[in-house]
């Protein structure tokens, strides 16, 4: 990508993600966020269609990037070691920490939380589509399992909700999602 186009989706972005500290997104108009940009309302148009687009793309990249980071770590050629997993997965809510927080404590923004599941059952399935035999049915339902599970219990800790620290909260979830609920039901 142009960095001239990387430069201006990222203000695009930005624009947006902090008109939504203050208001609602149904209220935030494209021609604020182009003037929170300092771009023209038709440079938003040549990057994005609406402001859905803004969250879809974002939440694609962060999907990506996870990914990515898993993929450099060979998560996917180490018969899926969820420690690696987990320490990416919270390296990277790291970096995005408060704003993960102001999406989860927000209920007008759940939207962006079944856009990042979307992209990454999507993403997710195409991988571990490559590494499994199941048919394309069954692994959709696995890998949905998987990521709203997941999705749901780090939004409930963002909220406050489960009180652990994020590494405990990692452990956690990788332990059940590698090991299943059985290993829930062994150790009571």
């Amino acid at each position: 990508m142009d960095r001239r186009v990387a430069k201006t989706k990222k203000a695009i972005q930005k624009a947006y993600f902090d008109l939504l500290k203050s208001k609602n997104t149904e209220k935030i108009t494209i021609a604020e966020i182009a003037r929170e940009a300092d771009i023209d309302r038709k440079t938003f148009y040549l990057h994005y269609n609406s402001v859905e687009d803004i969250i879809r793309e974002f939440a694609e990249m962060k999907a990506r990037e996870l990914l990515a980071r898993l993929t450099v770590h060979s998560f996917f050629a180490l018969s899926f070691d969820k420690k690696i997993f987990a320490k990416e997965a919270n390296k990277m809510l790291s970096e995005n920490l408060e704003f993960c927080r102001m999406i989860a404590r927000n209920p007008n923004l759940t939207f962006f939380w079944m856009q990042v599941q979307d992209v990454s059952v999507d993403i997710l399935s195409e991988i571990y589509g490559r590494h499994s035999s199941l048919p394309e049915s069954d692994l959709k339902i696995q890998v949905s399992f998987f990521v709203a599970g997941t999705m749901c219990v780090y939004q409930r800790w963002l909220r406050d909700e489960i009180p652990c620290t994020m590494e405990e909260l990692a452990d956690k979830v990788s332990e059940i999602a590698f090991s299943g609920v059985q290993s829930i039901l062994r150790n009571s």
